[in-house]
């Protein structure tokens, strides 16, 4: 397989109809080892009161610039720039709850689908079937729906997939506005599940903010998360916008079909 061309044309049209793309041994052993290690040293800061930024820890923060994930983002993105939206990390333990069925595309209000978002989905320690599985309807991403879909709850639904087999160190990219969902399992009990997810936004539109976005991109630069320059447009701040600045003003014009507001001719 070719370096700079990672997935194949059956792979590339796979993710672009049904949503998801699941990669097997994704992350290094070693690598993997040490992003797991540092996990734990995150959630023993984070006992302590200790909320640092994800990216301020060498390993998952260079986790948002892993070569092989952005040789497939290129892709992904149509050789189109891409923009790192945000990375969480946690390690869950048996008996975890789970989150019901949401879409996490950033937009407001949610209109259109033009521009591309991901969301890489990291399993450390794999999936076995305890603990939580992930869940996923392919083809959702074509719905255009609002990102709240938890009534839902956590079952299957009509023509949905159920992941609960993956070794350690494997990924699924997901299209940020597919439908997914993680149910709690029992078991799990001295083997938790670690997770790491980190989003990315095509360039060509701005998106709404996650957090800090300014200073999360100033320490990514500051830790060298760029490689040396190859990966800066990663941590550009330029292409998101403070969704809680315009919401007042949004709130007020936001009344009967928004079209109505364009200039109509004649």
């Amino acid at each position: 397989m070719d370096s700079q061309q990672p997935l194949d044309t059956a792979q590339l049209d796979h993710f672009r109809h049904e949503g998801y793309l699941v990669l097997p041994d994704f992350i290094d052993p070693g690598f993997n080892q040490r992003l797991k290690d540092e996990v734990d040293i995150m959630m023993a800061h984070r006992d302590a009161g200790d909320m640092r930024m994800v990216v301020s820890y060498r390993e998952m923060g260079m986790l948002t610039s892993y070569p092989p994930a952005m040789a497939i983002l290129a892709q992904l993105m149509d050789g189109d720039r891409f923009a790192m939206h945000h990375i969480h990390s946690v390690r869950f333990a048996a008996g975890a709850g789970g989150v019901g069925w949401h879409q996490d595309y950033e937009q407001h209000p949610h209109s259109n689908r033009s521009h591309l978002m991901v969301h890489i989905f990291c399993y450390l320690n794999g999936l076995n079937g305890e603990v939580g599985d992930l869940l996923v309807l392919p083809r959702s991403h074509n719905v255009i729906a609002e990102r709240n879909l938890t009534f839902l709850g956590t079952a299957d639904l009509e023509g949905s997939l159920c992941f609960d087999d993956l070794s350690p160190g494997s990924a699924v990219i997901v299209h940020s506005a597919l439908w997914h969902a993680r149910r709690p399992k029992p078991g799990g009990e001295g083997r938790p599940r670690y997770f790491i997810d980190i989003s990315y936004c095509q360039n060509g539109v701005k998106w709404p903010a996650y957090g800090n976005v300014e200073g999360i991109n100033a320490m990514a630069l500051e830790m060298g998360l760029d490689r040396d320059g190859r990966y800066r447009f990663v941590y550009d701040s330029s292409q998101f916008y403070d969704l809680r600045a315009l919401m007042d003003r949004f709130e007020r014009v936001n009344q009967g079909s928004l079209i109505n507001r364009l200039e109509l001719p004649g």
